[in-house]
């Protein structure tokens, strides 16, 4: 009941850092949104060597939880006064070297984007936006040298990457266990839903 979590949440959050950005040791990072996905990705960066690992969310609650993984800092932008792709870049010494949204927020993905280094800054898109949503940002963002990348299942190849962050799991390199912070039977799995919308549950497992 843990390790079906690998088929997605944990191989494309980890995947995110470790295939697509191809994170570099010592590198600084933003994370956009602390549910499921957010957490693996942190995960991942702390896998990686990532020395500054920044976190953004509104729920004040996912700031233990994210420290527990290796997020160095939290935002929560509700306490931010001014502009928040500003407050970054100085959180960050003049922006991250990468960025992560796994939102799905149009608004948040542009702040990725802008809160990237200038010259080399990488964001990358996780979250799944809504049908016929669009991103836009100014091309002078991009003319400056950031990039702006998506990713789908972190960029994994499932017959040869999923076993291997099984292994990592079972040799305690990467842990699972207190993301599954629900179970319920399948009678009550209307419950888990409205867990899930409140922000009081990470992943919720049915067991049937």
């Amino acid at each position: 009941d843990k390790v079906c979590y690998i088929g997605c949440g944990v191989t494309t959050g980890i995947g995110a850092v470790i295939n697509t950005a191809k994170v570099e040791i010592g590198s600084t990072a933003i994370v956009f949104g602390l549910g499921g996905i957010g957490l693996n990705v942190i995960q991942g960066l702390r896998l990686a060597g990532a020395d500054q690992i920044v976190g953004v969310d509104l729920n004040p609650d996912k700031k233990k939880m994210a420290e527990h993984f290796g997020m160095t800092d939290f935002v929560n932008p509700n306490d931010v006064k001014g502009d928040m792709v500003g407050h970054l870049v100085d959180l960050t010494g003049g922006g991250a070297d990468y960025t992560f949204d796994a939102t799905g927020n149009v608004g948040v993905m542009r702040t990725a984007l802008e809160a990237a280094h200038k010259g080399w800054g990488e964001s990358i898109i996780i979250g799944v936006a809504p049908a016929g949503a669009e991103i836009s940002t100014r091309p002078f963002q991009l003319v400056t040298g950031r990039s702006w990348r998506g990713t789908a299942f972190g960029g994994a190849r499932g017959r040869t990457d999923v076993p291997k962050i099984v292994d990592w799991y079972m040799d305690g390199k990467i842990e699972i266990d207190p993301m599954i912070t629900h179970t319920m039977p399948l009678d009550d799995i209307n419950k888990g839903f409205d867990l899930m919308h409140e922000g009081k549950s990470i992943r919720g497992v049915v067991i049937y």
